[in-house]
């Protein structure tokens, strides 16, 4: 199983959107896709209409006796599964800090058979912040994902973000010969008529060069109707460009998956 981390310290900028629809991109080729939420938001669980079970996310962090399988849900669209996530995962962030090796408790729950004997692909939402949480995410991951919006303060935090990597790999990641590595940029709500997104874009390729995707996510309000419905955008609008948009993206991750080594 191959799991990525969809991660960026700033809201705002698709980090759902891109979960759901790389998600469901991937379940369309047939593979079985698990879909975490770990964000308090749970924009993921509510853009697939996702009712959680009785346990969540929060359950899976915090107790022992919670299993994958108890908080694994169904979506509408075959191959598709999301482990919800709810406002109460705000709370989590203060139990894990009483907790006992708190970093790597998805990591154990991710690792166990019931899940990489299932899935062929794990994607996980982060939340905006870089607490417990998050880095519980980067210890279960395999690779990581930046979504980024052209923005007059796209480039803050980036530099923190790469760092907040190499920490993780340094002084936790070392303790379970553990490396999440970038797997790449990805620029969503593009919009290449505006002076400020062709600026900004030149200050990215600078600093990332050709981790940038290829593939840009359009401004389109598909995207906004199909999280309306509970769907990805391809079972809303199929034809849509940002349907083109996300399966291109989804041949691109696939193609730079083969080049890299777990």
């Amino acid at each position: 199983m191959k799991t990525i981390v969809i991660a960026n310290q700033k809201g705002g900028v698709g980090k759902s959107t891109t979960t759901i629809n790389l998600g469901s991109a991937l379940a369309m080729d047939g593979n079985q896709v698990l879909l975490i939420d770990a964000d308090h938001q749970a924009h993921t669980t509510k853009g697939l209409a996702v009712q959680p079970k009785e346990n969540n996310i929060s359950d899976l962090l915090t107790k022992e006796s919670v299993q994958p399988n108890d908080v694994i849900v169904p979506t509408k669209e075959d191959g598709l599964f999301v482990i919800p996530s709810s406002l109460n995962l705000a709370m989590t962030e203060m139990k894990l800090s009483l907790m006992g090796a708190k970093e790597y408790r998805l990591r154990k729950k991710v690792n166990s058979e019931e899940i990489r004997g299932r899935f062929d692909y794990c994607i996980i939402d982060c939340p905006p912040t870089f607490g417990n949480i998050c880095m519980n995410a980067f210890l279960a991951c395999d690779w990581v994902i930046m979504p980024i919006q052209l923005g007059y303060f796209s480039m803050e935090g980036v530099d923190s973000f790469i760092e907040t990597i190499n920490y993780v790999n340094k002084e936790m990641g070392d303790l379970v010969n553990h490396r999440c590595k970038f797997l790449g940029v990805l620029i969503n709500f593009f919009d290449k008529r505006t002076n400020l997104s062709k600026t900004v874009m030149e200050k990215l390729e600078e600093v990332f060069d050709d981790l940038i995707f290829k593939s840009r996510i359009p401004v389109n309000i598909k995207l906004n109707e199909s999280q309306l419905l509970g769907v990805s955008v391809f079972e809303h609008d199929p034809l849509c460009k940002s349907a083109e948009a996300y399966m291109d993206l989804k041949e691109e991750v696939l193609l730079r998956l083969k080049g890299l080594k777990t």
